[in-house]
């Protein structure tokens, strides 16, 4: 825009410089209308019948051939002096529009540009909420997961010295691969898949409507049996040998603690207790606290 500006000021400067040419080439024509018109009164026809002097007459001629040329020349530069001045008119024009147009696209840029700051802040404060939200959330699973584990680690150590409640001995690590599948329904969150920041799924999510029975997967007493957390209504099997199962968001419970349960045994039902969205039946099973992959146990 400066550059254009510039260019703008010299064909303004370049314009003034013709138009003081036009005046001294206008004032240079008019002496020289003047002057033909002067002379132009002793005309050839007048010349000749006067029968003056022939050197004279011959003279005279050729102030009036050289009048004429340096009018013609005059007049013609005269003519190109005026289409310069036009030409430049239309250039300045041409540029003020050129201006202009910069102008605008300018303008529009900066409104552009102001708008996607907007839009940029805006999105960097969702950002930042939704990650201050993540790091809640990821913290408070984190505890709860912590809960859970120290909640496990009672149980085992409160539970390890009760006589054996199996009956017939059946040790769970022969079943593996040959449990019952605790409810019917779609798998749709997986042992191992990421939870929340690096936390990830410890157990499978099974989508079911609500009420349907959930069945024991194995033999085992029930050590949990009430309200946890964000797992809502919490039943927890403990199958002997440090095996346990949980089964959580239950919407109803119908086994107490110390309860024995046979393998298909109805224990609970499907719900959405503890802020679940859908309905279903979130299970667990872990060794010595630890979890492991339900899908490997089931058939």
């Amino acid at each position: 825009m400066k550059d254009k500006q510039n260019t703008l000021i010299d064909l303004k400067n370049q314009q003034q410089v013709q138009q003081r040419q036009l005046e001294r080439q206008r004032k240079q024509l008019a002496q020289q209308i003047r002057a033909a018109y002067i002379v132009g009164r002793q005309d050839y026809l007048k010349l000749w019948l006067n029968q003056e002097n022939p050197f004279r007459m011959g003279r005279l001629l050729s102030y009036y051939d050289y009048i004429n040329r340096a009018r013609t020349q005059q007049i013609q530069s005269l003519h190109n002096t005026l289409q310069n001045i036009e030409d430049l008119k239309n250039t300045i024009n041409q540029e003020k529009t050129n201006l202009d147009q910069m102008a605008t696209e300018e303008k529009n840029r900066v409104e552009h540009l102001q708008l996607t700051q907007q839009q940029r802040q805006l999105i960097l404060a969702q950002l930042t909420s939704t990650l201050e939200g993540q790091e809640q959330e990821l913290a408070r699973l984190q505890e709860e997961k912590q809960q859970l584990a120290t909640l496990l680690e009672t149980l085992d150590n409160t539970y390890q010295f009760l006589p054996n409640f199996f009956g017939k001995p059946t040790l769970f690590d022969n079943l593996k691969g040959k449990l019952p599948k605790p409810v019917e329904g779609q798998v749709s969150h997986h042992f191992g898949e990421r939870l929340v920041g690096s936390l990830k799924w410890q157990g499978i999510f099974i989508e079911a409507p609500a009420g349907q029975k959930i069945q024991a997967v194995a033999p085992g007493r029930v050590v949990f049996a009430q309200w946890f957390r964000n797992l809502g209504l919490l039943i927890i099997l403990d199958h002997g040998k440090n095996y346990m199962s949980l089964y959580a968001h239950n919407q109803s419970l119908y086994k107490n603690v110390g309860d024995i349960v046979k393998t298909q045994e109805i224990i609970a039902s499907v719900g959405n207790s503890g802020g679940r969205k859908t309905t279903g039946l979130y299970f667990e099973i872990r060794h010595q606290g630890n979890p492991i992959n339900p899908l490997e146990w089931v058939k």
